[in-house]
């Protein structure tokens, strides 16, 4: 069965000459190789890495793509992109060539309401320390975080988050005006 999914890209570390900004470019292009049919491209932004101070700046989009394969395929799938452009999972946080994280599938709520609620609720201490074993959908920290909101807001500003019940427009507003100036449009 064929789902929308959002998809966001991120870098903050360049891959043997190869910048950031370059290096997402090349994983959309290998998403579309990879059966992800690719619907939307957001614009490219640079921000600063997170926690403020733990890097380099970080370029990200987000990308709505459609493919029929079950949530946990496609996060495979994603990890195994990762791992083509030289990602090495180490420290929480820590610098990437490529992170691709997949934000949400369609309205689907993985694995359970209340363990969505329970991620999402996490304190910052225990999410620096502690990693969900299942695959959290939607993403339970997608809806602080402007490098993720902003991206969507060009591609899907009328999605309406499954849990919270707020479109991406609604979410934005959310984010204080520090959070989206730290934002610059590439």
């Amino acid at each position: 069965m064929e789902s929308s999914a959002f998809i966001a890209l991120g870098s903050n570390l360049n891959l043997d000459g190869v910048s950031s900004l370059e290096l997402i470019k090349k994983a959309i292009i290998e998403l579309e190789k990879s059966n992800f049919n690719l619907q939307a491209i957001s614009r490219f932004f640079k921000n600063p890495a997170f926690p403020i101070g733990s890097g380099p700046d970080f370029v990200n989009a987000v990308v709505k793509v459609r493919i029929d394969a079950k949530p946990q395929n496609i996060l495979d799938q994603l990890h195994s992109i990762e791992k083509k452009f030289g990602r090495s999972r180490g420290k929480r946080w820590d610098g990437r060539t490529l992170d691709l994280d997949l934000l949400a599938v369609g309205q689907s709520i993985q694995p359970s309401n209340s363990t969505y609620l329970y991620w999402h609720d996490l304190d910052l201490e225990n999410q620096l320390n502690r990693i969900p074993s299942n695959l959290i959908l939607p993403h339970p920290r997608m809806h602080e975080r402007a490098f993720v909101l902003v991206p969507l807001l060009d591609i899907a500003p009328c999605w309406i988050h499954p849990v919270l019940k707020k479109n991406i427009s609604e979410l934005c507003n959310d984010l204080s005006v520090e959070e989206i100036s730290d934002l610059t449009c590439l």
